[in-house]
């Protein structure tokens, strides 16, 4: 099993980093989960978009679902043989979505992606992975996931502090979570990197990976902070950084 960060930057893109995504792979299923700003040039320094089973989108901040709008253009003009491609995402994403498509693009939309809708404690499968949603804090509808291969890779989404995140993380063998902040703020229903090794910790995680943290912020120092609270392996993730899982 494989985990690719495609893009790993908060709210925004930078020099060397896209926002939020995650190529995973399990014998010969691919998913990508999140298509923030930058993802889908990421996406093909790994594999054609034409080979995805899926996409996740776990909520609908711009920098988790914009680059549907590239990628919708990939498919059609490569008269991609995967189409409809199911896209799991909360409730009411294609009608969200379609505003940044032209009037009149229903149709076209249609036939490139078959919207289905996340649930909370739901349950899918893609291929020969096996997947769990969740609902997390944030503010909007959005979803943690649990992604079950050959490993369990699982995935915070953006969330304020709950404990429905143990539920989320439990077992994993790597457990990407977002450390957007270095200070807890209340309102902004974001983790602090210190959370996320206490998540880490009590869910018995065997590997945690820091992502999402803010463009501004030192990564070393959120590094230090997990590690405060979680005594395992700790990576800040890099746009195009591999992970293997054996």
């Amino acid at each position: 099993m494989e985990l690719i960060t495609l893009g790993t930057s908060a709210a925004y893109p930078t020099v060397n980093r896209a926002c939020s995504g995650y190529l995973i792979r399990n014998n010969g299923t691919g998913i990508l989960v999140d298509a923030g700003s930058g993802v889908t040039r990421n996406l093909m320094r790994w594999i054609s978009p034409l080979l995805l089973d899926a996409i996740i989108i776990s909520h609908l901040h711009q920098d988790h679902f914009i680059d549907l709008y590239p990628l919708y253009y990939f498919l059609v003009f490569h008269r991609a043989w995967n189409l409809p491609l199911d896209v799991y995402a909360p409730e009411g994403a294609q009608d969200f979505i379609l505003r940044i498509f032209s009037p009149g693009s229903e149709n076209g939309l249609d036939a490139v992606y078959n919207f289905k809708p996340l649930k909370h404690r739901g349950f899918f499968k893609i291929g020969d992975i096996e997947c769990q949603s969740i609902g997390v804090r944030h503010g909007l509808p959005g979803f943690g996931v649990r992604i079950s291969g050959r490993r369990l890779i699982s995935y915070s989404s953006d969330t304020g502090f709950d404990e429905v995140l143990y539920d989320i993380a439990s077992g994993s063998d790597v457990f990407i979570c977002e450390a957007t902040m270095q200070q807890e703020q209340k309102d902004l229903l974001h983790l602090t990197a210190a959370q996320a090794g206490s998540i880490a910790r009590e869910a018995g995680v065997k590997k945690l990976v820091l992502t999402h943290i803010w463009p501004d912020f030192e990564p070393v120092e959120s590094l230090r902070m997990a590690a405060e609270q979680y005594d395992g392996p700790i990576i800040i993730a890099e746009d195009n950084m591999q992970i293997l899982l054996e």
